[in-house]
């Protein structure tokens, strides 16, 4: 029976996403991120928006500037912030305008929007670098990060790390994100994602000493079930999901159970 709900799945991510074609090909065909999320094809995505100040998402600055999550980074104190998907780079951009002392990063599986990002913030370091790297279980996450850079002036931890509007296009488990999206028949391929999922949220905790912040998503179901799951808990003030850095206190086991992850991880500082 899950088989073929699973088979289901698919003939109506398929008929739903050729029904959506033609009304996001002005975004450079946005739609084939959610069937293979690879390096070339965000690049030819992103290359649409080439010229464009706010990108294929025609990102508006002042706009970012006056969002929750970006009052709430800029009250933070830090001294290293890695933006993990810097797109065009206005984030990183506004947030140095906040913390001028401090050190900013930006990466982005496409190189397209890694360049963007060193025109709009010239003092900060970009570099190319596919988040679903940190997917998999048991791996070095410092070294897989620091290897992305190739420089030796980059740090292989960071005070914070932003994780915004990417969870929803990473291929979890291998699952391609199209079978992740829908209400009615992806949540056994979503189960399936989970300990992906989990060995991600390690990893990426691992690398910040003070904390991982992640973005609303604008409430994708992809993301929130995935937050639900891992038992991460919302900050209804900033609209930003947190997590509590590991990097100094080294790796730890995330053990997931029905009631969420353990309260080192669920809690909200």
């Amino acid at each position: 029976m899950a088989r073929y709900r699973a088979l289901l799945c698919l003939l109506l991510a398929v008929a739903l996403c050729c029904a959506l074609n033609a009304t996001i090909l002005y975004r450079g065909g946005v739609w084939r991120a959610y069937f293979l999320p690879t390096e070339d094809v965000w690049d030819s995505i992103h290359a649409h928006g080439k010229g464009l100040a706010g990108g294929i998402w025609q990102y508006n600055q002042s706009k970012l500037e006056s969002s929750t999550m970006m009052k709430y980074l800029s009250s933070k104190s830090y001294e290293s912030i890695w933006d993990v998907s810097c797109n065009v780079g206005f984030m990183l951009s506004s947030l140095l305008s906040k913390h001028p002392s401090a050190k900013h990063f930006g990466t982005d599986i496409s190189n397209v929007m890694v360049e963007s990002t060193r025109q709009n913030c010239p003092s900060c370091v970009a570099a190319q670098f596919d988040l679903g790297n940190l997917r998999h279980p048991g791996i070095a996450a410092q070294e897989v990060v620091h290897e992305a850079w190739h420089r030796e002036d980059v740090p292989r931890s960071f005070d914070v790390i932003l994780v915004s509007d990417v969870l929803l296009f990473i291929r979890w488990g291998g699952i391609p994100p199209v079978l992740l999206r829908c209400d009615c028949c992806c949540s056994i391929f979503r189960k399936w994602a989970v300990p992906s999922q989990k060995a991600f949220m390690e990893n990426i905790a691992s690398l910040a000493h003070d904390e991982v912040v992640f973005s609303y998503n604008q409430g994708n179901l992809i993301v929130v079930t995935m937050m639900q799951e891992l038992g991460v808990k919302f900050d209804d003030q900033y609209k930003i999901w947190r997590v509590p850095g590991t990097a100094k206190q080294g790796r730890y086991l995330l053990s997931h159970q029905k009631s969420g992850l353990r309260s080192g991880l669920s809690g909200v500082a």
